[in-house]
């Protein structure tokens, strides 16, 4: 470099003259990676009569490459610090990935290990799904009795800081990464949320997250209830132990709760909707890079036949989907619940050298009706809402709130079940009288504090404090809808005989 009039460094005339033979050396190096790559996928071919064809993507790729070589020499001789070929290279295939879809992704070993150990279903961090929606980090799902889920993040919600650091410039598995850390540590985000005026700053304290991909109850005693949080290796033969726990009891109806499950693997996916579907019939299908694939219930693995519920919402993406979407199309069952996130792309995770891997989106499910779920959804049979985003931050702020626990512990850990004896009981009944009216001064002092709701709402909160484990799901306003659905099914059912 020589000094200019002003004292100022000039730059040199010939801003790819080479002064330094290590920088010469590394654009060697990065040219013969060029030139490698253009070894895989040769762009001369030989055709007839001895004549030359060219195809004109190759020539564009071989164009844009040599551009990628020239601007990495420029970056190793002139930029102000020495930056890491390595992250240079790494920043360049996320950012060439992330010009594709949202959903495809970059793994270096760090993140692929934590990738594997997330499949496995116990990692360290907030406990949600996130990804990329109109070019901005959403919430896809966060999972019950989580970090984010007991903070009250919701599916939807737009993550627009990390640690005071904007989002719009990481990729996925960066954002994952900041987000994850020691169990006990806090991290700071900011969000957007719809209905919201101003952006909501959360701190959240990470822990280590396990959960088990299948749940399964019996509520009100003749109920079978399965929920599927995420489709893993095991998720099949799950369900079929929560069916072999159903065959001794004798239920009305089974709810399959796919809210805010956001997939997994196809493969488990399919062996779910078998369970439900007569075999062969078709399930979903992949149309993309290769031949439209199509993919039938299974043979031999369909279960006991009953009255069907499947509750959704707008974090049931991708497998979820599938599932819902094959029993409405079929007419198995009924469809409850909101409009589900509609992510339906297939991603193929391949391996790399050096234990790097990517994800590569290579189709898109479609419904057996041919409806291509991407970025649409699935609308439900019968619509529910949940609880609005006010409601919401409000059953936010009772949790563990000491006015619920106090009257738990003056009621006794059933109050939920003698509330609901009260609510029936005669007028001359004292003690339903007397209990109804503690319910009313709790109700009372918690609108004192400005924490106003229906008695939907307050017996949600006060489920969720009690020992019962039943409780919270008996007073889910969306599995109280499905119930009823099953009841009004069997009430048909017996009329037609």
């Amino acid at each position: 470099m020589k000094e200019g009039r002003n004292g100022h460094l000039a730059a040199p005339h010939n801003p790819l003259s080479f002064h330094d033979s290590s920088v010469l050396s590394r654009f060697l190096i990065w040219s013969i990676v060029v030139l490698c790559l253009l070894c895989l996928n040769p762009i001369v071919t030989t055709a007839t009569d001895d004549t030359i064809s060219t195809d004109p993507l190759d020539e564009e790729l071989l164009e844009n490459l040599s551009l990628l070589s020239e601007v990495l020499a420029h970056i190793q001789q002139g930029h102000l610090e020495s930056p890491e070929p390595k992250k240079l290279m790494y920043g360049a295939i996320r950012g060439m990935l992330r010009t594709l879809d949202p959903y495809s992704q970059f793994f270096d070993p760090d993140s692929y290990g934590n990738f594997r150990t997330e499949s496995r279903g116990a990692y360290g961090g907030l406990g949600m799904v996130i990804g990329f929606r109109q070019d901005r980090l959403t919430v896809i799902s966060p999972f019950k009795d989580t970090p984010a889920y007991e903070a009250g993040i919701q599916s939807g919600d737009v993550i627009s800081l990390i640690e005071d650091e904007p989002t719009a410039t990481m990729a996925v598995d960066e954002a994952v990464e900041r987000l994850r850390g020691e169990p006990g540590t806090p991290v700071t985000i900011t969000l957007l949320r719809e209905g919201e005026n101003e952006p909501l700053e959360v701190t959240i304290t990470r822990d280590v997250i396990r959960f088990r991909s299948v749940e399964s109850k019996v509520l009100n005693g003749d109920v079978g209830y399965i929920r599927i949080n995420q489709f893993r290796d095991t998720t099949g033969s799950d369900v079929d132990k929560a069916f072999e726990s159903f065959d001794a009891q004798e239920l009305r109806g089974i709810i399959l709760d796919l809210r805010s499950n956001p997939g997994g693997l196809l493969s488990s996916a399919v062996e779910v909707a078998s369970d439900f579907l007569d075999p062969d019939l078709l399930i979903v299908y992949t149309e993309g890079t290769s031949p439209r694939e199509d993919l039938l219930a299974r043979p031999g693995q369909k279960q006991k036949h009953y009255p069907l519920v499947v509750l959704v919402n707008g974090g049931s993406a991708s497998g979820s989907e599938i599932v819902a979407a094959a029993i409405k199309d079929h007419g198995r069952g009924i469809v409850l619940g909101r409009k589900t996130f509609g992510k339906a792309s297939v991603q193929k995770v391949v391996q790399l050298s050096g234990d790097h891997a990517i994800k590569l989106t290579v189709a898109h499910y479609f419904s057996p009706s041919g409806v291509n779920i991407h970025k649409i959804g699935i609308a439900p049979d019968i619509e529910v809402p949940w609880f609005s985003q006010s409601e919401n931050k409000i059953l936010t702020k009772l949790r563990r709130h000491e006015k619920i626990k106090t009257f738990i512990e003056e009621n006794g850990d059933d109050v939920l079940a003698k509330l609901d004896a009260a609510r029936e009981a005669s007028r001359e009944d004292r003690e339903a009288i007397a209990l109804l009216r503690k319910y009313r001064r709790l109700v009372d002092a918690l609108s004192e504090e400005e924490l106003v709701l229906g008695n939907a709402g307050i017996n949600l909160a006060i489920a969720r404090e009690t020992e019962n484990d039943l409780d919270e799901y008996e007073h889910d306003p969306q599995i109280l809808a499905a119930v009823r659905q099953l009841k009004l099914l069997e009430l048909f059912q017996t009329k037609l005989k």
